[in-house]
């Protein structure tokens, strides 16, 4: 802890070190993100996750309407939403007019 025997740890008197580089690395930008700053690369990156998360929401909530038909929930409601989109009234699974599943 105290190579030099005088009591003072390794790298000697804080005012006599090199002081620490600031800012960015020389060269660019570096690879954590844009060069104006870390606020606008958190954003750029939570936008397409705000997007899957929305996407994947709407898509449940068209599920739960054909689960409400009678089909069931996982995989055969979430299937029903891209091959039909939502349920019409004569849509549905069992005893409805139109049996989707059995096409």
């Amino acid at each position: 802890m105290t190579p030099n025997g005088m009591g003072e740890p390794e790298g000697g008197r804080p005012w006599e070190r090199s002081p620490a580089p600031s800012g960015p690395p020389p060269g660019g930008s570096g690879a954590f993100g844009p060069a104006h700053g870390d606020s606008s690369w958190h954003r750029t990156r939570s936008v397409p996750s705000l997007v899957v998360v929305v996407l994947v929401v709407l898509w449940t909530v068209f599920a739960v309407q054909w689960k409400e038909k009678d089909c069931t929930f996982v995989p055969t409601s979430y299937l029903l939403v891209i091959t039909h989109g939502t349920p019409s009234v004569f849509e549905g699974c069992g005893d409805y007019p139109v049996d989707v599943t059995h096409d």
